[in-house]
């Protein structure tokens, strides 16, 4: 668990300026440095400039979600009794250096190499778009199960067997009640489909 360090300001009893310290509960910063491997950042406030402290998680216990602030990010830093070297960064604010993504009732998260991840509740409809170059891998040892119809723009590549219930149509030619031309009987090779 990361320690917050004691507020260096005193307690509230002994601040001499009770309304500067409710001025200094929250502050508005932006993320100078992080610390990735300790789960910390620096936060630059006006000309002053924090030690390393925590940033809050959506959930860090049996579930947890990681996804840390980046550079030059606008934050809202909790100070407690107003120490700002003390302060823990609770969320984060749109600013003009990363403004909003979007500007209607979707939900998305955009990553920084143009990758997206969106859903629209007006239209019902959920969007992954990858940055070119990008790959997509779902690892499910107990299978995976699509319940929709599926249309695929590309090529498929299989290394296990494929099944079908129903027919297979290839180049409008039905695998179950297609007929061969020219068959003959012994060695000979019959034509193609109809």
């Amino acid at each position: 668990m990361f320690a917050v360090p004691a507020a260096q300001s005193g307690t509230v009893n002994d601040l001499n300026d009770p309304r500067r310290l409710i001025g200094n509960l929250m502050r508005l910063g932006t993320i100078d440095s992080l610390d990735l491997a300790q789960g910390t950042v620096r936060v630059r406030v006006g000309d002053l400039l924090t030690d390393d402290i925590p940033f809050a998680a959506p959930r860090a216990g049996a579930v947890r979600i990681w996804s840390p602030p980046s550079m030059g990010e606008q934050v809202l830093l909790f100070c407690p009794e107003g120490d700002v070297q003390a302060g823990i960064i609770l969320g984060a604010l749109f600013s003009d250096a990363h403004p909003a993504p979007a500007s209607d009732a979707s939900c998305l998260i955009d990553f920084p190499d143009g990758t997206r991840i969106s859903y629209d509740p007006q239209a019902h409809k959920l969007a992954i778009t990858i940055a070119a170059g990008g790959a997509a891998e779902i690892t499910a040892p107990g299978g995976l199960t699509v319940n929709a119809d599926m249309t695929l723009n590309g090529k498929l590549y299989a290394t296990g067997k494929i099944t079908s219930t129903a027919d297979v149509v290839g180049g409008g030619k039905s695998l179950a009640t297609h007929k061969h031309m020219q068959v003959q009987p012994g060695g000979g090779v019959s034509g193609v489909p109809q």
